[in-house]
């Protein structure tokens, strides 16, 4: 289910983050958003309510999005530090989207981890948004174990 407020925050969160904190700007939705390789994050937040964030970014939007934010020369990176600045952003985007539609209350997030593969499953419950940046996709699901949003009525207009 793609909740259109929560859709929304999502958006907004991503773009936020992005150009806040990795001096990227968003060009929208992705033309393709198949088979590329990727760098995928994960990581779970417990609150009210509980749920997880995963997200999906191309290796070479990665690699850009990793220099932008550590002011190193992409060839001078390695792939762990590509991992961590991935991992940093999936935090970012999830504590922002949570302090959009949920901000009085409190969440703890876990620990983003890297799989090891791309995303699996996605829920019918979850909520997707994918944005191109100059090089290349990212993806972001949300999902919480019962619906979100107490303040994400603001978002309805």
């Amino acid at each position: 289910m793609n909740n259109t407020p929560l859709r929304q925050a999502l958006s907004e969160s991503l773009d936020d983050v992005l150009e806040k904190m990795f001096f990227v700007r968003s060009l929208g939705e992705p033309q393709d958003q198949g088979g590329e390789p990727a760098v995928t994050a994960h990581l779970s937040f417990e609150g009210d309510p509980p749920g997880w964030l995963t997200l999906r970014v191309a290796t070479a939007a990665a690699r850009s999005v990793a220099a932008d934010f550590l002011g190193e020369e992409e060839s001078e990176l390695s792939e762990q530090q590509i991992g961590e600045v991935v991992c940093e952003l999936a935090n970012m985007i999830c504590g922002s989207v949570l302090s959009r539609v949920e901000s009085n209350k409190t969440f703890r997030l876990g620990t983003p981890q890297l799989l090891a593969s791309g995303i699996a499953v996605i829920p019918r419950t979850a909520t997707t948004h994918a944005a191109e940046i100059g090089s290349g996709a990212l993806a972001v699901i949300f999902n919480t174990e019962t619906p979100a949003c107490s303040t994400a009525e603001k978002y309805e207009s």
